[in-house]
């Protein structure tokens, strides 16, 4: 039987496809804390412009009533933030916008603050402690915590994550006689429901997967990808790029869909599906591997 026909027909037989099998298993549980860490960060991440406006207290409650200005406004801020110095006030300049604060502790440290110039009252910080942290994870999703250091090492878990996700959708093919075993999670299946859940999940996502990773080498290099760009478009002074795909697919990593709060909530559940291939990985790797070990080397009954 032809190499090929094998391919078709019991590609398990292929040593090739073992040692692809091989490598996917490996990469997926040294590079597992990784995904997982920025499958959980991505999906908390996504809702980061509505958790700044909901939780961001920049509006005032009402604008009934007369609002503080000048010297009336500068006195009702100095006695509500008696314990600081006020270093500078800036008045909104749209309705229902507060008022901007900006004061200093004793020990030299700023602060800011929301003011309610028809309220005359604190609203609180500019920064919140919810908006704080999605910053926080975003840094870590995007940087690592290490800058422009972290965007690079993120490029490399980029391409170490395409590779994964092409070595999967190879061996993810089990033959002629079996291929449509990964399509669906049903009872009939001789697989069990993990095995199932892996593959129905690494098929019906790979478009996804594929975008997750690229975009992630194209934030740690650009370059290449713009180099590309111009080459389709050798008239730079058109204004007009080819780059609808590279947007298209940059929303797609962030879920960005303006207007669309389903499509934003339903992207969370959808951003951690890496963090699902892991687990479901994980526990494939464990029953193959570890169990199986503990099994051989386990005290001999006599």
């Amino acid at each position: 039987m032809s190499p090929w026909k094998r391919w078709l027909q019991a590609p398990q037989t292929l040593w090739v496809r073992r040692a692809l099998f091989q490598i996917h298993l490996w990469m997926g549980i040294g590079l597992g804390l990784y995904i997982l860490m920025i499958s959980l960060s991505g999906s908390a991440i996504v809702l980061r412009p509505q958790m700044a406006r909901w939780f961001t207290p920049s509006q005032v409650s009402s604008t009934e009533g007369t609002a503080l200005t000048g010297a009336e406004l500068n006195a009702r801020i100095a006695a509500v933030y008696a314990d600081y110095t006020v270093a500078a006030v800036v008045p909104s300049e749209r309705e229902g916008r507060a008022t901007y604060v900006a004061l200093l502790r004793a020990n030299g440290e700023e602060v800011t603050r929301f003011f309610d110039q028809y309220a005359g009252a604190d609203l609180g910080s500019t920064y919140p402690w919810q908006v704080a942290s999605v910053e926080w994870l975003t840094r870590l999703h995007d940087e690592l915590l290490m800058g422009r250091s972290g965007r690079k090492w993120n490029g490399v878990g980029g391409i170490a994550f395409l590779l994964m996700t092409l070595s999967g959708i190879v061996i993810w093919w089990q033959g002629s006689r079996r291929w449509h075993e990964g399509l669906l999670i049903t009872r009939t299946s001789t697989r069990g429901f993990n095995w199932q859940l892996h593959s129905f999940l690494g098929f019906w996502s790979l478009l996804m997967m594929f975008i997750w990773g690229l975009t992630s080498v194209y934030f740690a290099w650009p370059g290449p990808f713009d180099a590309a760009m111009d080459w389709f478009d050798s008239d730079l002074n058109d204004f007009e790029r080819p780059d609808g795909w590279l947007l298209w697919m940059l929303d797609w990593h962030f879920g960005r869909f303006r207007g669309l709060l389903w499509a934003n909530i339903l992207w969370i559940f959808l951003g951690l599906l890496p963090a699902v291939m892991f687990i479901t990985g994980f526990i494939l790797w464990y029953r193959r591997v570890v169990t199986r070990y503990m099994a051989m080397s386990g005290p001999k009954r006599r």
